[in-house]
């Protein structure tokens, strides 16, 4: 059987299992923190695959907006083109010069621009 232990060492012993409780609970403290960093460390992780997702998402919009960019530049030059013809030969007709258009062209109207009949 155990011999009983002296006043003395029951103080020591009370003391050694104080320090014991207090190291388990800052090595507890410690543990959360860490695990608090870790969980923080990875929604950051999240947040930059997202922010990286965004980017490229950005960058294939933009790529896509530049190539429909060249294509409406391309059509407003081809319409530019066709209004240009379109000014020339009215041009070209109201001068008289075209077809329907006076004396080359078939018969003219009147030059003031009314239409009335004469009898």
């Amino acid at each position: 059987m155990s011999e009983p232990v002296p006043a003395d060492d029951d103080d020591v012993l009370a003391d050694a299992a104080a320090r014991l409780e207090r190291a388990a609970a800052a090595a507890a403290a410690r543990m959360d923190d860490l695990v608090r960093r870790a969980s923080a460390a990875g929604d950051e992780a999240h947040a930059a695959r997202n922010s990286d997702d965004d980017r490229a998402r950005l960058a294939d919009a933009l790529d896509q907006a530049r190539g429909r960019e060249a294509e409406l530049t391309e059509a407003a030059r081809a319409a530019g083109a066709a209004l240009d013809g379109a000014m020339a030969e009215l041009t070209a007709l109201l001068a008289g010069g075209g077809p329907g258009g006076g004396p080359d062209g078939g018969p003219g109207g009147d030059d003031d621009g009314d239409q009335e009949d004469e009898a």
